[in-house]
C-alpha cells in the first residue's frame, strides 16, 4: 500500500534544489561543475553505508596522503578536503568545543584541495576541469553554501507541514504547486472526491 505522500526525487535530485537554492541567494562565484562536486558531496555523507577512511582526524588523513601514490595521494587528500568542507558547512558548532576550531578545518580543507588539483593537473587527465582549484580558491563560499542548505532542510519540515496543512484546508492551488515542486505527490482532497 502507497502512502499518502510520496516523494518523486532521488537523494542527488533533493540536495541538487537545495544547493541551487543556496547559491542563487548567497550568490556566490562557483561554477555549475562544483555545484555538482557539492551536491554529490552532501549524498554521500547522506549514505550511512559508504565506506570512510579509517583515519578519524585529518592530521592523520594528511599524513597517509603525503607519503602515497599519486592516486592514493588524490583519494586522500579529497577525502580531507572533502571532510572540512561538511564539518564547517554542516556541524561548525561542534567544532567550538575542540582543540582545533573551524579555521583550522577551512585552512587543511582548502590546502588539501589544493593538492588534489595539482595532483590531478599533473598525474592524470584533469576530468574535473577546475572544480578543485575553486574549491580550494573559494572554500570559505563553499561553507557558505553548505550552511545555508543546512539552514533550509532545517526549516523544510516545518515548512513541509505548513504548506500542507494549507492546502488540506484551502486547497490552495500555489501550495499545491510549492509542494509538487518539492516532490510530493498530493492525495486527493476529501472535498475533491
Amino acid at each position: 500500500m502507497k502512502s499518502s505522500i510520496e516523494s518523486e526525487t532521488t537523494l542527488f535530485d533533493y540536495f541538487h534544489d537545495r544547493v541551487r537554492d543556496a547559491w542563487g541567494t548567497l550568490d556566490v562565484e562557483l561554477s555549475d561543475d562544483t555545484g555538482l562536486y557539492l551536491t554529490a558531496l552532501l549524498v554521500d555523507r547522506a549514505r550511512t553505508d559508504a565506506p570512510r577512511p579509517r583515519e578519524s582526524t585529518l592530521v592523520e588523513l594528511h599524513a597517509r596522503a603525503a607519503s602515497a601514490p599519486p592516486a592514493e595521494q588524490a583519494r586522500t587528500y579529497r577525502e580531507l578536503g572533502d571532510r572540512s568542507l561538511y564539518m564547517v558547512g554542516y556541524f561548525e558548532e561542534s567544532l567550538t568545543r575542540g582543540t582545533v576550531g573551524p579555521r583550522y578545518y577551512c585552512e587543511m580543507g582548502a590546502a588539501a584541495y589544493h593538492r588534489v588539483d595539482q595532483v590531478f593537473k599533473r598525474w592524470f587527465a584533469n576530468a574535473f576541469d577546475r572544480v578543485f582549484e575553486e574549491l580550494s580558491c573559494g572554500f570559505r563560499q563553499a561553507v557558505q553554501v553548505l550552511r545555508q542548505v543546512r539552514t533550509t532542510v532545517d526549516e523544510e519540515p516545518d515548512v513541509l507541514m505548513r504548506l500542507y496543512q494549507q492546502w488540506l484546508e484551502t486547497g490552495s492551488e500555489q501550495a499545491a504547486t510549492r509542494l509538487r515542486e518539492r516532490g510530493l505527490v498530493l492525495p486527493p482532497r476529501s472535498d475533491e472526491v
